[in-house]
């Protein structure tokens, strides 16, 4: 629900102000109904799995039955491998929006979505991966209600800057030297929304920036 919330938010905030485009907002159910749909689905799974646990009212009881009881359920949970249903880091990090209209893609293949698993990736549509630049500054801590260029060491960002200021689009560059975090992004450039999603990724600022910019706030 949150970041249903956070979503739509950033875009209503930029029709508001005049600077998102008129395919923004619609892409609020691009982006959003494919995570609802994983995540009912996943819900309606755990269920399933929950209904195999048996029950009954002596699971508190010091008895026999008791006992026994509390006995099946814990074979249950271990046949059926409930992890599943508590760790999910997947689901929670590792959610993207593969096909989104206001994405730019890097034509990186899509990788494999786990439920248990989250792998920190930077590919655009993704959430931008959390790395400490010192010990008390995350890189998550750079991002807010603009939009923020990553420029990972040196590099000529002013096509992009110039084709945000173009549209009011607000926009904030960083500039970051740590190497570890360069691995991490893998690209020399990365645009991140104001939700923490990475729009766009590339090692050269594109000839064409206003293709970019007019993508990303819904304008193409």
């Amino acid at each position: 629900g949150i970041a249903e919330a956070v979503d739509l938010g950033w875009k209503l905030a930029a029709v508001h102000e005049g600077w998102g485009g008129g395919a923004l907002l619609d892409s609020y159910d691009a982006e959003r109904r494919p995570v609802a749909q994983m995540i009912t689905d996943e819900g309606a799974r755990n269920f399933t799995q929950f209904s195999k646990i048996p029950f009954g009212a002596e699971i508190d009881k010091d008895t026999p039955n008791g006992v026994a009881l509390r006995q099946r359920i814990s074979d249950a949970i271990y046949a059926e491998q409930m992890d599943r249903e508590y760790a999910t880091d997947g689901m929670i990090f590792g959610y993207r929006y593969e096909g989104s209209p206001v994405i730019w893609p890097d034509g990186t293949p899509e990788p494999k979505h786990e439920v248990m698993k989250y792998e920190p990736t930077a590919r655009p549509g993704h959430r931008a991966p959390h790395i400490w630049l010192d010990p008390d500054t995350s890189i998550l801590d750079l991002f807010g209600p603009k939009f923020v260029l990553l420029r990972f060491g040196e590099g000529d960002t002013a096509p992009l800057e110039q084709a945000a200021a173009d549209v009011g689009m607000p926009l904030a560059v960083h500039t970051i030297e740590d190497e570890a975090a360069r691995a991490l992004y893998e690209q020399k450039f990365v645009l991140v929304r104001p939700d923490g999603h990475v729009a766009w990724r590339a090692d050269a600022c594109p000839e064409d920036a206003k293709s970019i910019i007019d993508r990303v706030r819904g304008a193409a």
